[in-house]
């Protein structure tokens, strides 16, 4: 998935990699916790707690390569519990002028064992695909706002 986003590489990644922008771009999402203060960096883990429908889900992650804007790509990686027996998201940055391409990659599994007897397979693929969908719509936004004059 790719979006064509009104902002510089380098305010994309401050927002990519800010603590305070986490939970924004994410649709359902409740709660965010990672275990150290301060900007992503590799080796982050994080536990996402989300709204799938009336369902409590969980996912586990931790940053595996990031290095700077200059040097994609970003990429997460799953940590064992929760929504995913395995996933791998990858966000690429290339600067096009005024504005930024943003591309995201995301391979995934679903755990069965954290979803068996809790939601119809097909209709968790499409929350997945509407989640990422939003995420980028959400990421521009937010990237694309006008600062308050000082």
């Amino acid at each position: 998935m790719v979006s064509q986003v009104q902002a510089t590489a380098p305010m994309v990644w401050d927002i990519l990699t800010d603590p305070s922008y986490l939970v924004k771009p994410y649709p359902g999402v409740i709660t965010i916790e990672t275990d150290h203060p301060g900007r992503n960096m590799v080796g982050t883990k994080t536990h996402l707690v989300l709204r799938a429908g009336r369902r409590r889900m969980e996912v586990f992650a931790e940053t595996v390569e990031l290095v700077s804007e200059k040097t994609m790509p970003m990429r997460i990686r799953n940590r064992p519990g929760g929504l995913f027996a395995s996933f791998e998201s990858v966000i690429f940055l290339e600067p096009k002028g005024d504005h930024t391409e943003v591309e995201l990659s995301f391979d995934y599994e679903l755990s069965m064992g954290y979803l068996w007897k809790l939601f119809n397979i097909v209709m968790m693929e499409w929350l997945v695909m509407d989640n990422l969908r939003s995420y980028l719509r959400n990421l521009k936004e937010i990237c694309e706002l006008v600062p308050v004059p000082a």
